[in-house]
C-alpha cells in the first residue's frame, strides 16, 4: 500500500499489509482478508481490518504522540467502558496487553461496529437519537478521572490561540463575525464554571449509529478536564448542524440543557453561559479549518466541510 496523508502520521516507513498480519496474530483474531484506511480525522491513522472472525479497527496512533500520551488515551478508554459508555470492545493481545508496538509505532485493536457516523448520515440527529446522546454525554463527564493536561488547538478555551494563528486567513467579512463572538467568549466566567471529565469532541465523525440503532461514541483522544458545558457546546456547534434547520442557536441551547438535565442538572451559570460558549464552539470549527487548510496543508473534502459548517452557523447566528 502507497504512503497516503494518512500512513504518513506513523512512524513506520514500510506497508502496513505484514504489520496488520502481525498484529491480528498477536491480537488472535484470525488472518486478515481485506484491510482498508479509515479516512476521516486529522491525528491518528484508522484502519479497518476484516477476518474470518469479525470485523476489526486499529487505531494506529499519531508518531508525535509519546508513550504516556498512548498510556493516557488506553486509560481514558478503560474507564469510560468501566462506566457504562458505549464504546467499541477494546482487545488485548494473547499476552495480555493492550497496546500493541512494533519498531516505532503503537496501536490499539477494538471491534468495528457495523454502521455509520453522523457525518456519514449527512444530518443532524433526530430527537430520540439526541436524548441518546445526551446520555452517553452525561455518563461520560460522572467519570471520576483528571487526566493529565493534552493540549488541543481545537478546543474552545484555546480560542484566542486558534484565532491568533489564523485571523490572517480569514475573509474581512467572516473575520468581523469571529471577533465578536471572541468578545462574547470573554465575558464568560469560565474558571467559576464546573469542570469535569469530558471528551471534548462530540462531532459527527466521532458519534456512530450502529445497525441495531445503538449510539456509540468514539474517538477519546482530546478528553480533557474542562467546563462541563463544553461537552454540550461542541454537541451544539458540530452535531447539531443542519442548515436547514431554522432554529436559533439559543433555542437549541435550551433544548440541550434540557435533555442533559434529564440526567445531570446544570447550574443556572452553566445555562446562562452555554450559548456563548456554544458560539465559541462554531467559531472553533470555522477557525480550526482554516488552520487545517492553510497552516496544516489538510486540503480535504472533511476540511471544507468544516469550515462550511462553522461559515454558515456563523452567518445565520450573527447576520
Amino acid at each position: 500500500m502507497k504512503t497516503t496523508p494518512f500512513t504518513g502520521r506513523l512512524n513506520y516507513p514500510g506497508k502496513l499489509d505484514a504489520i496488520i498480519e502481525r498484529l491480528c496474530r498477536a491480537y488472535g483474531v484470525g488472518v486478515p482478508t481485506t484491510f482498508s484506511i479509515v479516512e476521516v480525522g486529522y491525528e491518528d491513522c484508522n484502519v479497518a481490518i476484516q477476518t474470518a472472525e469479525g470485523k476489526f479497527l486499529a487505531k494506529m496512533f499519531n508518531k508525535k504522540r509519546t508513550s504516556e500520551d498512548v498510556e493516557r488515551y488506553v486509560t481514558i478508554l478503560e474507564k469510560a467502558v468501566e462506566r457504562g459508555v458505549n464504546h467499541p470492545e477494546l482487545l488485548r493481545t494473547e499476552a495480555g496487553a493492550t497496546v500493541y508496538r512494533e519498531d516505532g509505532l503503537a496501536l490499539v485493536l477494538m471491534r468495528f461496529i457495523e454502521g455509520k457516523t453522523f457525518f456519514e448520515l449527512e444530518r443532524a440527529p433526530d430527537s430520540v437519537e439526541l436524548e441518546a446522546i445526551l446520555e452517553q454525554a452525561a455518563k461520560i463527564n460522572s467519570i471520576v478521572h483528571k487526566p493529565p493536561y493534552l493540549y488541543d488547538s481545537w478546543a474552545i478555551p484555546n480560542i484566542k490561540d486558534m484565532f491568533e494563528r489564523v485571523q490572517q486567513f480569514i475573509q474581512p467579512d467572516d473575520l468581523n463575525l469571529v471577533k465578536r463572538v471572541l468578545e462574547e467568549y470573554s465575558r464568560i466566567p469560565v474558571d467559576d464554571l464546573f469542570h469535569c471529565f469530558v471528551h471534548g469532541d462530540f462531532i459527527k465523525t466521532n458519534v456512530l449509529k450502529a445497525n441495531d440503532g445503538t449510539i456509540y461514541i468514539l474517538d477519546f483522544s482530546v478528553a480533557n478536564w474542562y467546563p462541563r458545558i463544553q461537552e454540550l457546546a461542541v454537541i451544539l456547534a458540530n452535531l447539531m448542524h443542519d442548515a436547514n434547520d431554522t432554529r436559533t442557536l439559543s433555542k437549541q441551547c435550551e433544548l440541550v440543557a434540557d435533555g442533559y438535565s434529564k440526567y445531570i442538572s446544570l447550574s443556572s451559570q452553566e445555562r446562562d453561559s452555554l450559548y456563548p460558549y456554544a458560539l465559541a464552539g462554531v467559531a472553533m470549527e470555522f477557525m480550526g479549518a482554516h488552520q487545517e487548510k492553510y497552516i496544516n496543508g489538510n486540503d480535504t473534502e472533511e476540511t471544507e466541510y468544516w469550515f462550511i459548517l462553522g461559515r454558515e452557523s456563523l452567518h445565520k447566528e450573527l447576520q
